[in-house]
C-alpha cells in the first residue's frame, strides 16, 4: 500500500473530523495554521473588548480590530456553510453564520467577533482532541514501509545495496534489514539474527527472535542485528499492508446510529429557525435570537458517533484487534448467539497423529504414504499433522495426479495410477466405500484412507484445547450471552468432548458440517425470532457472532452478523473474509472485543443523550435571556468537549 496511491480520505492526511462547524481538515499544516489564527484572533478580540469597556473614545479602533478578527475567523465558518449547501451535505454552519450576520447587522461587531473567536477556539480544541483520538491509527500507518534496501549482484560479482521504493520490490528480491529499519516486505531470513518488534501486527510488545529460516513480516521493526531476507510476498500483498488499508477504511465507515443523526440534522436547522423567530416575535430581543442560533449548533451531536468509532478502532488496533467497520462495534450490544468453529479455534489446531490403524494387511507406511499423497496440498491442520508425520518417516508426499477437494469432507487424488480417498466416514460413504463393521472407533478425530475402493485403514488425530478457551466461554456468558455453541466438520464424539471441557451444553452443537452447511445453519438462526418473554429483547431476531480460524470458514464468517477470525501473520485469508480479526494467537482477545463493542455502543448512546440535553438546556437559557452570544458560544463548545472526553474513555479500556 503506497501513500501516493491513496485518496486524502484514505490516507488520513485530509479527512473531515466530522464537525459541522467548519470545513477543516486534520492534517498537521492545517493544525498549525489553526493554532496561529486562533491565538492571533483571541489576542485581537481581547484588545477590542478592553478598548470598548475602558477607552470609549477609541471605539472605532475596537471595531476595526473586530472586523480583522471576523476576516480571520468568520470567513472559514461561512466557507464551511457554503460547501455544505453546495454539496447537499448535512451542515448546520448556517446557524452560526446567521448569528454572526445578525450581530453585524445590529452594529455589534465586537459581539460578532467574540462569537467567531469562541467558535474557532472550540474548533481548535476539537481538532486537537480528534487528532489525539486518531493517534493509535496514525501510529499503525506510520510503520507502513515506504522503501527498502535491495541487495543486487554487480558485473564484477560484488554485491551492491540500493535504496528502492516498496513499489519496486518483488518476490525473490534479497533485502538488507538494518537495526532500526522497518521491514519492507514479508520474507524468509537468509542470514543474521535479531529481535523484531511485531506489535504492529499482533499488539504484543515482547520482541520476537528471528534467525535463519524464520519468517519476518512487513511493518515489523528490527531492534539490533542486521538481517538479510528473501522476499516471499509483494509488499502490497503483505499482512501489514492489508492491516493498514483495513484500519484506514474502518475509520471512514459509519455505524447505524449515524443514520439517525443525519436524519435528525436535516430537520434540525429549520426547527431552530422557527424557534428563534418565535423568540424574536415574543421578546422583541434580537440578541436572544442570535444566542439561540449559536447554542443550537449541534456539533456535539454530530461528533457523538465518529469520535467513538475512531477512538475504539484505534485502541483495538493497538491491541492487535482489527475491526473493519464501526458498525461491528454497535452490533456487539445485540449479539445473542456465539458460535465457534472447533479445530484451530477452540482447540490449538496443532494436531498430531495419535495412532495409526492399518487394516487388510497393509503396513503403517503404506497407509501413511496414501494419506500423505492425498493431503499433500492442503493447509488444513489435520492435513498438516499427516504431512509432518510423513516427513518424519521420510515418506514421499507428492502424487502424480491432480487433487479434488471436497470441503469439510475429504480429498481424492491419484497415486501410481490408483485413486486414493482420504477423509471422514461420511466422505467415504458418499464415494460408495463402506467401512468394515468391526473397524475400531477413535475417541476423537479419525481420517479414513481408501485406495481403489479398498479400505487401507485410519489415522487417529488428537488435538488440544486452547488453555484460554474455557475462560473465554465464561467471559462471554458474563456478558449475558447464554447461547454459545460449536459448528464443525469433525465427528460428534470429538465435539462432545470439547464442549464438555469448555463448559458448553449440547443444545447448540453441530458436527459433520461442511462450510456451506455452517453458513446455512447461521442463516437459519438469523431468521429465528426472539420470543418477547425472554431477556433477549435487544433484537427481533437472533444476532449471530461466528468465530473461526479462516480455514474453510469463509462462508460462515461472511454470513454471520459479526464474523471473527483468528489470524495468522503469514495467512491473510482471514483479513479478507472476517469482519473482525484477532491478530494475536488464540481466543483471549475475543472478550476484549465484545466488551469494547458493548461499551462503544453505550458511549454513543450516552453521547447522543448528553448532546441533546446540553443543547436543550442552552436553548432554554438563551431564550430566557440568561446567556449572551459570547457565553452561549462558550457553553456550546463545552458541550462538544464533554462528548469528546466521554469518547476518550474508551482509549484507556483494558
Amino acid at each position: 500500500m503506497n501513500e501516493k496511491q491513496l485518496s486524502p480520505a484514505q490516507s488520513g492526511h485530509a479527512t473531515s473530523c466530522g464537525c459541522a462547524c467548519s470545513h477543516h481538515t486534520n492534517d498537521e499544516a492545517n493544525f498549525r495554521r489553526k493554532k496561529i489564527v486562533t491565538g492571533v484572533s483571541l489576542l485581537l478580540v481581547i484588545i477590542a473588548a478592553a478598548i470598548e469597556h475602558f477607552f470609549e473614545s477609541w471605539y472605532y479602533l475596537a471595531v476595526v480590530l473586530a472586523i480583522i478578527v471576523l476576516f480571520l475567523t468568520a470567513i472559514p465558518i461561512f466557507r464551511g456553510a457554503y460547501y455544505g449547501l453546495r454539496n447537499g451535505e448535512v451542515n448546520v454552519n448556517e446557524l452560526v453564520c446567521i448569528a454572526i450576520l445578525g450581530a453585524v447587522v445590529l452594529g455589534e461587531f465586537i459581539i460578532a467577533a467574540e462569537v467567531a473567536v469562541i467558535i474557532t477556539i472550540g474548533e481548535f480544541i476539537e481538532l486537537w482532541a480528534y487528532n489525539r483520538s486518531r493517534r493509535d491509527i496514525a501510529s499503525i500507518v506510520s510503520n507502513n514501509p515506504r522503501y527498502g534496501y535491495r541487495i543486487t549482484d554487480g558485473a564484477d560479482s560484488s554485491s551492491h545495496i540500493e535504496e528502492v521504493s516498496v513499489d519496486e520490490i518483488t518476490i525473490g528480491d534479497t533485502l538488507l534489514i538494518r537495526p532500526g529499519d522497518v521491514v519492507a516486505a514479508d520474507g524468509i531470513v537468509l542470514g543474521g539474527s535479531s529481535y523484531l518488534d511485531e506489535s504492529c501486527l499482533t499488539g504484543e510488545s515482547i520482541p520476537q527472535e528471528k534467525k535463519v529460516g524464520d519468517m519476518v513480516y512487513s511493518g515489523s521493526i528490527n531492534y539490533d542485528g542486521a538481517l538479510t531476507i528473501t522476499v516471499t510476498k509483494n509488499p502490497q500483498d503483505s499482512t501489514y499492508a492489508k492491516i493498514v488499508a483495513l484500519v484506514r477504511e474502518a475509520g471512514e465507515r459509519r455505524p447505524p446510529t449515524r443514520l439517525f443523526i443525519n436524519q435528525f440534522a436535516h430537520v434540525y436547522t429549520p426547527l431552530v429557525l422557527i424557534i428563534a423567530t418565535v423568540i424574536l416575535l415574543f421578546t422583541g430581543d434580537p440578541i436572544r435570537a442570535i444566542t439561540v442560533f449559536i447554542v443550537a449548533c449541534p456539533c456535539a451531536l454530530l461528533l457523538a458517533t465518529p469520535s467513538v468509532v475512531l477512538t475504539a478502532i484505534g485502541s483495538a488496533a493497538k491491541k492487535g484487534i482489527l475491526i473493519k467497520s464501526g458498525e461491528m462495534l454497535e452490533i456487539c450490544s445485540s449479539v445473542s448467539v456465539v458460535l465457534f468453529d472447533k479445530t484451530g479455534t477452540l482447540t490449538s489446531g496443532k494436531m498430531e497423529i495419535e495412532k495409526i490403524v492399518p487394516l487388510s494387511g497393509n503396513s503403517e507406511k503404506e497407509l501413511l504414504h496414501a494419506a500423505g499423497a492425498a493431503e499433500s496440498t492442503s493447509s488444513h491442520p489435520i492435513a498438516q499433522a499427516i504431512i509432518r508425520r510423513c516427513k518424519k518417516e521420510e515418506i514421499e508426499l507428492f502424487p502424480s495426479g491432480e487433487h479434488i477437494m471436497h470441503p469439510g469432507l475429504g480429498v481424492q487424488t491419484t497415486l501410481n495410477g490408483s485413486t486414493v480417498y482420504a477423509g471422514s466416514k461420511t466422505f467415504l460413504a458418499q464415494m460408495g466405500i463402506s467401512l468394515p463393521q468391526d473397524a475400531p472407533q477413535a475417541s476423537g478425530v479419525d481420517i479414513w484412507v481408501a485406495r481403489d475402493g479398498n479400505i487401507l485403514g485410519s489415522l487417529w488425530i488428537s488435538d488440544t484445547i486452547r488453555p484460554e478457551s474455557e475462560n473465554v466461554v465464561q467471559a462471554i456468558q458474563k456478558h449475558g450471552i447464554k447461547k454459545i455453541g460449536i459448528v464443525t466438520g469433525d465427528s460428534s464424539s470429538s465435539v462432545s468432548q470439547i464442549a464438555e471441557q469448555v463448559g458448553l451444553s449440547k443444545d447448540l452443537i453441530r458436527s459433520g458440517m461442511v462450510p456451506e452447511s455452517k453458513r446455512q445453519f447461521i442463516e437459519q438462526l438469523q431468521h429465528t425470532e426472539v420470543p418477547e418473554n425472554t431477556k433477549e429483547k435487544r433484537a427481533k431476531r437472533e444476532i449471530v457472532c461466528f468465530v473461526g480460524d479462516g480455514t474453510n470458514d469463509g462462508p460462515a464468517l461472511a454470513q454471520a452478523d459479526i464474523g471473527v477470525s483468528i489470524a495468522s501473520r503469514s495467512d491473510t485469508v482471514a483479513l479478507e473474509t472476517a469482519h473482525v480479526v484477532l491478530m494475536r494467537e488464540g481466543l483471549s482477545q475475543l472478550p476484549t472485543f465484545l466488551t469494547l463493542g458493548m461499551r462503544s455502543s453505550k458511549t454513543i448512546t450516552s453521547n447522543v443523550i448528553l448532546a441533546l440535553i446540553i443543547n436543550l438546556i442552552m436553548i432554554v437559557l438563551a431564550a430566557e435571556g440568561w446567556l449572551t452570544p459570547a457565553t452561549g458560544a462558550i457553553g456550546h463548545q463545552l458541550g462538544t468537549i464533554v462528548v469528546l472526553l466521554n469518547s476518550a474513555r474508551l482509549a484507556v479500556m483494558r
